[in-house]
Parts: structure tokens; C-alpha cells; sequence
């Protein structure tokens, strides 16, 4: 397991607001250009009340008060970033971003590749699929309910970027699916697909934004989405009694237990 620090340079968003995202330019291309009909979808017998009804951190991802322990071991070892400690799946890769002006950490992503194996009947390759994972914690009031006061406010900036946003049923209840316009590397218009899942705890509200293929897929249970929901599930938050206002992004610590690849580009 290694992570990967980058620098935000200049003006460019420093991830504090709830409805921000850093890109993630090198995964699939062909992802966005696959994702248009799966993304435009609108489930519309989706009754978004009931799934707000439920409970669905039954198995993760979990307050710290609800662990026995958050200490490292061989058969799950975990990166402690401060509010937010990872139990990265096997092959995945930590990238951190900080801010060039405070030396703050405002992003914290996690890049996981999949290998899937053909059925042995099959003539086909082995196939590896890329996908990333952004996390960030965020303090929520104590009743709850922050997801629904902001998926207008993320969706309708979405659109206003002339890109797309929906709404529909995902492993946590209402999941935010986007289509943003982006420039690739090569100066080419294209779209980035992503899919946003939200948890909410006790004070906290748990954002991951799901790029890359895992980002397309429809299937729950395809090995891809699979993966990238492990990942999700196993987070831990430790929230902190500092008083915050709602939406305020929680802070995160430079972790100790891994070795590291900087990166200044």
C-alpha cells in the first residue's frame, strides 16, 4: 500500500465545500464515453422518502464509536488520516492532495483496480478495470437529513455546468449519478461520469464519489462495484466534539503507517 501527494495549485477548489470534487483524468476514456445512457437514467418509481427511512450503515461504514479497535493488523491493515481512517483493498493505491497555500489536505482518494476473470468456458483475456474512489467527511447536524438538503443544490450545479444529474436507488440509499464536461489531457471535450454515495452518522455525513468504470457499472454486484463498495463500507469516522456548522469538511492528518510517493506535478 503506498499514497501518492499532488499539489492544488493557484485558485483551484480546495475541496472545503460539500459539493466539490477533484478530477480524476487518467481513468477510462471509453468510461465516459460508455456512460451517457446509464447516467441520463431516471428511475421514477424510486420513492426517495422510504430509502431515506432506512438504516443502511448495518455493515459499515461505521462512527469510531462502533469499532472495537482501529488499530492496524496484518489481515486489515488501515491508514489513520485523522477524521477519516481506510481499510484500502488489496491492490489499491491512496492519492492524497494538498493545498499549495495551508498544506492542508483536502482530498483523499482512493484508486482500485479490479481483475476479473473470464468464465473458463470463455475464449477471452483477463480483464483490469480502473476505478477511484474520493472520500471526505463532512459535520452533519444531529437529526440528520444533510444528503437531502443538498442533492438539488449539487445536482442543479451539475447542469449549470451543462453537464447531467439524477437521482435513483443505490447500496445507501439515494444515489446522485453525474455526467460533468471535462477537457482530457490530449484537449479533447469529453464527459466524466461519476456516482456519489453518502452515509450519515452520528454528527457526520460520509461523501464517496465513485469514478472509472466502477462509476458505470450497473450491476451491484459486479466484481468492479464490488471492490469500490468494499472500500466504502470499511471506512471509519471519528468526527470530533469541535463544534462545526453543517457542511464544513472535516480535517484530515497526514498518515505515519505507509510509505510515501510525492508528487509535485
Amino acid at each position: 500500500m503506498i499514497f501518492k501527494r499532488g499539489r492544488k495549485r493557484g485558485n483551484e477548489s480546495t475541496g472545503d465545500e460539500l459539493n466539490d470534487d477533484a478530477g480524476l483524468d487518467e481513468l477510462s476514456d471509453d468510461a465516459a464515453d460508455d456512460s451517457v445512457t446509464a447516467t441520463e437514467k431516471t428511475d421514477e418509481a424510486t420513492d426517495l422518502e422510504t430509502l431515506e427511512d432506512v438504516d443502511w450503515r448495518n455493515s459499515g461504514p461505521y462512527d469510531v464509536s462502533e469499532v472495537d479497535s482501529i488499530e492496524s493488523a496484518e489481515e486489515s491493515p488501515r491508514v489513520d488520516l485523522g477524521s477519516l481512517i481506510l481499510t484500502p483493498v488489496p491492490g489499491s493505491e491512496l492519492r492524497l492532495q494538498v493545498a499549495e497555500e495551508t498544506g492542508e489536505i483536502v482530498s483523499a482518494m482512493l484508486v482500485i483496480e479490479t481483475i476479473v476473470e473470464p468464465p473458463a468456458s470463455a475464449n477471452q483475456r483477463t480483464q483490469a478495470y480502473s476505478s477511484a474512489l474520493e472520500l471526505g467527511a463532512y459535520a452533519a447536524p444531529r437529526s440528520g437529513g444533510l444528503w437531502a438538503e443538498l442533492r438539488e443544490e449539487i445536482s442543479r450545479s451539475a447542469t449549470e455546468a451543462g453537464g447531467t444529474a439524477s437521482l435513483g436507488e443505490g447500496p445507501f440509499g439515494v444515489e446522485l449519478r453525474r455526467l460533468i464536461p471535462v477537457t482530457t489531457p490530449d484537449g479533447e471535450e469529453g464527459y466524466q461520469p461519476s456516482r456519489m454515495w453518502v452515509a450519515e452518522g452520528p454528527r457526520w455525513l460520509l461523501r464517496g464519489i465513485v469514478y472509472g468504470q466502477a462509476a458505470i457499472e450497473d450491476d451491484a454486484d459486479s466484481p468492479v462495484v464490488a471492490d469500490v463498495l468494499a472500500a466504502f463500507r470499511q471506512v471509519i469516522v471519528r468526527r470530533g466534539d469541535e463544534a462545526m456548522a453543517p457542511g464544513d469538511l472535516l480535517p484530515l492528518t497526514m498518515p505515519t503507517n505507509v510509505s510515501q510517493d510525492t508528487d509535485e506535478s
